[in-house]
């Protein structure tokens, strides 16, 4: 139930949390959601941890997945926000995975459970830098705060197309650091194994 629940969360988000519509798609009565969970908040609580962990596991995978080569700022930027939003990430990542996001943050149980998965995930934005030809990029934390900041910037300002207006934003930033990694990021050149 609780995995079922989770996928509910990242394809549905928060409002998809309800004892029938996790029973239905785990396939179980509904009076076995409402016995392991009795109330929606310890359902909720166990659908945020365990989307935490499958965006920590696949955002590990994914950044790790990378080939070595130089790559654009847009290209990386790109990479980082799949990276970051993982596992399911589209043009409307904003209302599916940033909202249910900053909704967990209200919750002092579920901010815990957001603030644990934390470094895992800063930890795959290194890699996927690392990957992309930034290997000396020393603040990664910053890419993670600008990633949910231009979202949400984004959002505010009713943008028909967050996703672009971030990675447009994130590839900024990775412009003004280029001279700073070894050699800087230009598409096309392999970095090797």
């Amino acid at each position: 139930m609780v995995e079922a629940a989770a996928h509910l969360l990242i394809e549905s988000g928060p409002s998809a949390i309800t004892h029938r519509r996790v029973a239905e798609a785990a396939g179980v009565p509904l009076g076995s959601a409402n016995y392991f969970f009795p109330s929606r908040a310890q359902l909720y609580a166990f659908a945020v941890e365990a989307a935490e962990a499958s965006r920590v596991r696949a955002a590990t995978e994914f950044a790790r997945g990378l080939p070595r080569e130089h790559r654009s700022p847009a290209a990386t930027a790109d990479l980082l926000i799949r990276t970051w939003y993982a596992p399911h990430v589209d043009h409307d990542v904003v209302r599916a995975r940033l909202e249910p996001m900053i909704d967990a943050l209200h919750s002092p149980e579920l901010r815990r459970i957001m603030n644990d998965s934390r470094p895992a995930l800063v930890a795959a934005l290194e890699t996927a830098l690392e990957r992309s030809g930034y290997p000396q990029f020393a603040d990664v934390e910053l890419v993670a705060l600008l990633l949910d900041s231009a979202l949400t910037y984004a959002n505010s300002i009713h943008s028909e197309d967050a996703y672009a207006l971030a990675t447009d934003a994130l590839a900024r930033l990775l412009t003004l650091i280029a001279p700073l990694s070894s050699g800087g990021a230009s598409a096309g050149n392999s970095l090797g194994d």
